[in-house]
């Protein structure tokens, strides 16, 4: 696994100084890292997947193959449980490697063909997560003029973790780029807080989602559940209600109350709980009650950089 770089980009630089140019005329080269974290699941105690490579695709030109810091030194890929990386907790997948600045069309994660180490532990035990062409196609970012830049790609397993089948006739699980963020780290931001126990439902904070959307003066009652109408088992005989809001991300909230997203893009939110959230299919709309109790809907400001703290009570 080699870093690879168009011939073009090889011989232009050679030629310029050759013919006495400055360096102000070559591609500039940033040294970039990549980390994954997640937000939680609640279908699975476990999301085990191996990535072997990075795939950079410019505008132009061929793509960049970045290797990955592996478990072992003997593997040649590395094997994260995302689990285990939730909120701003990341793993590191790539570390300090030169690209050129500038922006790319597409980030491709590369998943291992090793057996025994992409799976999925559920109520069910050891389930297999089978990536289609072992890639996960995440789309377009960009890469500043600038010495150093990390990055982290945000997992919200609630909505890109899918089950093909069901329970009694099992497909195995895959991972969608639904739901799946790349963030520059020094423009992310966090938002955290608790809910008070007097909104939980009769099982307690077991059920309890906060639901974040994009923007502010959102009505409540257009404040949907997880849903993606672009997938091919979308039911569509179930409609998802005209002028609705779905949601950016969700996050469960733990025994004691508190939630919280590591890694968001700065902008404006409105942040919602439902105490009875447990099961929200990642596919299908399911008319969950998302502000319940009634009013539990907050707006909030993300600062570039910032660490954010949005209470329920």
């Amino acid at each position: 696994m080699k870093r690879i770089l168009g011939l073009s980009s090889i011989i232009a630089p050679l030629l310029l100084i050759g013919c006495g140019s400055n360096d102000s005329n070559e591609t500039h080269q940033t040294n970039v890292s990549f980390l994954v974290s997640d937000a939680p699941v609640d279908s699975a105690d476990a999301v085990s997947i191996g990535f072997s490579q990075v795939e950079l695709v410019p505008s132009s030109g061929e793509s960049i193959f970045l290797d990955v810091v592996p478990n072992n030194p003997s593997d040649d890929y590395a094997q994260i449980d995302l689990l285990q990386y939730q909120g701003t907790d990341s793993a590191l997948i790539v570390s300090q490697q030169p690209v050129p600045a500038g922006q790319y069309k597409n980030l491709i994660l590369h998943i291992t063909k090793e057996s025994n180490v992409n799976y999925v532990i559920d109520n069910n035990g050891q389930q297999p997560l089978k990536q289609p062409s072992n890639k996960l196609q995440l789309g377009s970012f960009s890469v500043d003029e600038q010495n150093t830049q990390e990055f982290t790609i945000e997992f919200d397993l609630r909505q890109s973790l899918v089950m093909r089948g069901n329970e009694n006739s099992n497909n195995g699980y895959i991972l969608k780029p639904h739901g799946v963020t790349i963030l520059d780290n020094d423009n992310a931001a966090s938002l955290s807080g608790t809910v008070d126990p007097s909104l939980f439902c009769a099982d307690g904070a077991e059920s309890g989602y906060v639901y974040l959307y994009s923007g502010l003066d959102l009505a409540a009652s257009m404040l949907i559940d997880l849903v993606d109408e672009h997938d091919s088992e979308f039911d569509s005989s179930v409609p998802v209600p005209e002028g609705s809001h779905t949601p950016v991300a969700s996050t469960g909230v733990d025994d004691s109350g508190a939630y919280s997203f590591g890694y968001l893009s700065s902008g404006n939110y409105t942040a919602a709980f439902a105490c009875d959230a447990k099961g929200d299919d990642p596919i299908q709309y399911d008319a969950i009650p998302i502000a319940n109790p009634d009013g539990s809907v907050h707006e909030t400001t993300l600062e570039t950089g910032k660490s954010h703290i949005l209470d329920f009570s």
